[in-house]
């Protein structure tokens, strides 16, 4: 095979890896996963639905949606409520350390995040 010849075959094979890699689609728009440093909801069981991805500081905070179920992709431990009488107030649901999920807590409408 001359050089010339094996030169063209070299960069042909590097084309088709490379246009491999760029085609593939990242794993963060996976709808059933949550992106590193964020909280997110779901609106049915099991992460179906429609996700909602949250990035809040400590604190106490009302959800856009219900989230029947959640996942914390942060660094802080998350208590995820059914309030009644603003945050924090009513049924607590489930507390998530950083890292960790539930795919069925209940209807939470708010969250506490402990720094």
């Amino acid at each position: 095979m001359s050089l010339l010849r094996k030169s063209l075959t070299t960069a042909a094979v590097a084309g088709v890896l490379l246009g491999g890699v760029f085609a593939t689609p990242a794993a963060a728009a996976d709808p059933n996963t949550c992106p590193q440093g964020k909280f997110c909801g779901w609106s049915g069981k099991n992460r179906t639905g429609t996700r909602t991805v949250y990035s809040e500081s400590p604190g106490c905070y009302p959800l856009d949606h219900i989230a029947k179920s959640v996942s914390n992709q942060t660094s802080y431990k998350l208590v995820f409520w059914k309030a009644t009488l603003g945050c924090a107030t009513g049924t607590k649901l489930v507390t998530l350390k950083p890292g960790t999920y539930s795919d069925n807590p209940g209807s939470a409408n708010s969250v506490e995040i402990y720094g």
